[in-house]
């Protein structure tokens, strides 16, 4: 997971040496798969889902823009509803989540009023303790909760394709996104002070999350220039 930040870190300083424009948004994401006919569920029925807030990862964005490329990292997650306790009334709470980079292309420019675009790009979906802070400082369970990487992760690459309106300095939009795993495991670190003096420091692999092959995504940005 480490090397997937840095290399997150590293496309966006470079991106940003590169283009002159930034956006930044909310968006909720929701995932699918098809339906025992093979179909996957179309727009309509994605905005339904979302109104009533079925599945949504709710989290935000931030884009670079030029002429007409733009470079984009985003992230969005679901806090789990259940939860186990811990130990001295702490509970270890969960969570899924999604971040990814991608690479799009906006026909008309990026702050065109009509703005169709796609993107490419890779991610990760894992699933993790939500309240690390607490579990580190006041649980039995401190050894074992890592800082750094999740429980469970996946890597996955993504393409899509969207359509979005603006009305500077305010943007909406909606993106569908089709997602393949990928067949390496997701690394991880165990941490310096792990249990087992053996395995502190050295690699393991992750056990995966499931990804999702199919994403509606909407969303709303403001626009800086």
């Amino acid at each position: 997971m480490k090397k997937l930040i840095a290399i997150l870190a590293l496309g966006a300083l470079v991106a940003t040496g590169a283009f002159a424009e930034l956006s930044l948004g909310i968006s909720g994401v929701q995932y699918y798969q098809e339906d025992e006919n093979g179909n996957l569920p179309s727009l309509q029925q994605a905005w339904k889902d979302f109104q009533d807030g079925t599945g949504v990862y709710y989290g935000g964005f931030g884009e670079i823009l030029g002429k007409h490329w733009g470079l984009g990292l985003a992230f969005n997650y679901d806090p789990e509803a259940g939860s186990s306790y811990v130990y001295n009334n702490v509970y270890a709470k969960f969570m899924s989540y999604d971040v990814n980079l991608y690479l799009s292309y906006h026909l008309f420019g990026g702050a065109a009023f009509l703005d169709p675009f796609v993107e490419a790009g890779f991610g990760m979906t894992a699933f993790d303790y939500l309240n690390k802070d607490e579990l580190n400082s006041d649980s039995i369970l401190a050894p074992y909760v890592d800082d750094d990487d999740p429980l469970f992760a996946s890597a996955y690459t993504t393409v899509g394709i969207g359509l979005g309106l603006n009305l500077k300095p305010i943007g909406v939009f909606f993106k569908a996104n089709w997602v393949k795993e990928s067949k390496n495991l997701v690394k991880g670190t165990y941490d310096s002070d792990y249990p087992d003096i053996n395995l502190a420091g050295k690699e393991y692999y992750i056990e995966p999350w499931f990804v999702m092959p199919f994403r509606w995504t909407f969303g709303a940005k403001l626009l800086l220039f």
